[in-house]
């Protein structure tokens, strides 16, 4: 696996995987971003991840040409990964995406070596771009997809973005964005809820609607904080609680004092080991981005058993996938603040249909979880080696 830094969400997975007697499996970074103390671009203040990210695998970090300040497709470059995977002899290459300059090295390594390349990414063919930009993916998307032999998808969304760029069926391999549902679920202790609702005023019978990810301008922050708002003004016991931080704090906070907004908290960042009292302490997850090729705060969601309310632009949206339709989630159309307003309304006045959809995800939740990943990785692994290269 090429990976372009520890991640918290990927470390579980690989950390299953190397519990598999059937494989063996080692893990490339590009860089250590996340390893240590660092300011992120986004959120805007230093973070420093509170859980292993290196334990419970084999691992090796690439030499660098040159230590990126950001992850762009020129930063992460590392001309020695050919040498290192030749080193370790791999039958089966995994790759995430190909918007990092080593995956192209990594590519080309695995046809010249006559390896399997696999591919796992989060696309999906619903993303608007402007014009010139769809023609130019067109052209370099394709000529990175003729290397593969194969691709993870985990949506519908993302199954039809594979076939778009020429993979055919039998070489899509269903699998799941990992979601440590153990840890996750143990961190909740006794009183969680009442405790994080305490902490921050927020009524103990208050629907609450949360929106957890960084204060960005695709995801759409303030229309969350609007429509809570409006609900309140009409006369429901609505709270939304934004976990996050990030540029659009001032545009939150802003509105927040003009318009004398009394039921939003603003918590800032929380790291992993403390997120899970907050999904504990909300009733519903609330997701109103522009741009969300996937979004794993729904299946992290889901896992506390929330309902969700996703805008129509949100990649995991499917009869299949984690936000069903109907199911245990309301999709509405992206930027209209006034329907998200009555979703809202409608779940914290509709309790029986609330607890409903919940059990739904709860149930949906169980196949998102790091062993499911793992196993449907070495599946794949195992059906592309049998298929050969294309």
């Amino acid at each position: 696996i090429v990976a372009n830094h520890p991640i918290q969400y990927f470390v579980p997975w690989y950390r299953e995987l190397a519990k598999l007697p059937e494989l063996d499996v080692r893990v490339f970074f590009c860089c250590d971003w996340g390893l240590e103390e660092y300011v992120d671009p986004q959120f805007g203040v230093k973070v420093k991840w509170d859980i292993p990210l290196l334990e419970g695998y084999e691992h090796e970090f690439l030499p660098l040409a040159k230590r990126p300040e950001r992850l762009g497709f020129w930063e992460v470059d590392n001309p020695q990964a050919g040498a290192a995977l030749a080193r370790f002899d791999p039958d089966v290459v995994k790759v995430y995406g190909y918007a990092r300059r080593t995956n192209w090295r990594v590519a080309r390594w695995a046809r010249r070596q006559r390896k399997l390349l696999l591919m796992m990414t989060d696309s999906n063919v619903n993303m608007q771009t402007a014009a010139w930009k769809r023609v130019a993916k067109e052209l370099v998307v394709r000529q990175f997809y003729r290397s593969l032999d194969g691709a993870l998808y985990i949506s519908q969304n993302n199954y039809d973005y594979h076939r778009h760029f020429g993979l055919p069926p039998e070489r899509l391999f269903r699998s799941t964005f990992p979601i440590d549902r153990t840890r996750l679920l143990a961190q909740v202790s006794d009183g969680a809820r009442v405790q994080a609702r305490e902490r921050h005023g927020i009524p103990a019978d208050a629907f609450v609607a949360i929106l957890c990810g960084k204060y960005v301008t695709h995801k759409r922050p303030l229309d969350l904080v609007k429509a809570g708002h409006a609900a309140a003004q009409k006369g429901a016991n609505v709270w939304t609680l934004l976990v996050g931080e990030g540029p659009e704090r001032a545009a939150l906070e802003e509105f927040i004092k003009r318009e004398d907004v009394k039921n939003c908290t603003l918590t800032g960042f929380v790291n992993q080991s403390a997120i899970s009292a907050y999904y504990a302490a909300a009733d519903a997850l609330a997701l109103p981005s522009s741009t969300e090729a996937y979004s794993l705060v729904v299946s992290e969601a889901i896992t506390f058993g929330l309902p969700v309310i996703v805008s129509d632009q949100v990649g995991c949206v499917g009869a299949e996938d984690t936000a069903r339709p109907g199911v245990n989630a309301f999709v509405f159309p992206c930027g209209d603040v006034e329907r998200l307003q009555e979703l809202l309304v409608a779940l914290s006045q509709n309790r029986e249909l609330c607890a409903k959809m919940a059990r739904a995800s709860e149930e949906i939740s169980l196949a998102q979880d790091v062993t499911v990943a793992a196993r449907a990785l070495s599946v794949a692994a195992h059906d592309l080696q049998n298929l050969g290269r294309r």
